[in-house]
């Protein structure tokens, strides 16, 4: 009996298999790799919104951790690690302003030709007086007024 069983499966493996058989394997294999492709797009989607619900910021430092966490997928978990790195109380730096650059700047060329080199130039006085303005109103009085004109600004009418 045992020699009947070996010959069986030899002979089943010799046998070509059925087109209809193969095309179900093909359409099998092709829906398991669409399959595996969807669930590691699920798995990023959805480490992706538990490190934004964990308020890791969208700075170079907050990138580089997003990229290296391979931690807990748990939102306290990712929030313990980021403050550890710290990435969560890590003081946001601000633009360094350049006022005080800018005022030495204006010091110096006043001594160079004789003046008090204290007032700005027209257009900085134009593009300060642009920074203030609340409304397209107020932009077109700063261009129709002394201050656009000494810049060369010139309007259509149109407000």
């Amino acid at each position: 009996m045992a020699y009947d069983d070996e010959f069986e499966e030899q002979e089943q493996q010799t046998q070509p298999l059925d087109p209809n058989i193969r095309k179900q394997l093909r359409e099998a294999e092709k829906a398991r790799k669409e399959l595996d492709a969807l669930r590691l797009e699920l798995e990023t989607q959805k480490r992706e919104t538990l490190l934004a619900k964990a308020g890791i910021p969208d700075s170079p430092l907050g990138n580089l951790f997003k990229d290296a966490y391979k931690g807990e997928a748990d939102l306290e978990a990712i929030r313990q690690k980021a403050r550890e790195y710290g990435i969560l109380d890590a003081p946001r730096q601000e633009e360094p302003s350049n006022d005080l650059e800018l005022e030495a700047l204006r010091r110096a060329q006043g001594a160079t030709i004789g003046s008090v080199g204290a007032t700005p130039d027209p257009q900085q006085e134009y593009y300060a007086a642009l920074a203030g303005a609340s409304s397209v109103e107020e932009v077109m009085a700063i261009a129709r007024g002394d201050v656009g004109r000494k810049v060369g600004v010139t309007t259509t009418g149109m407000y």
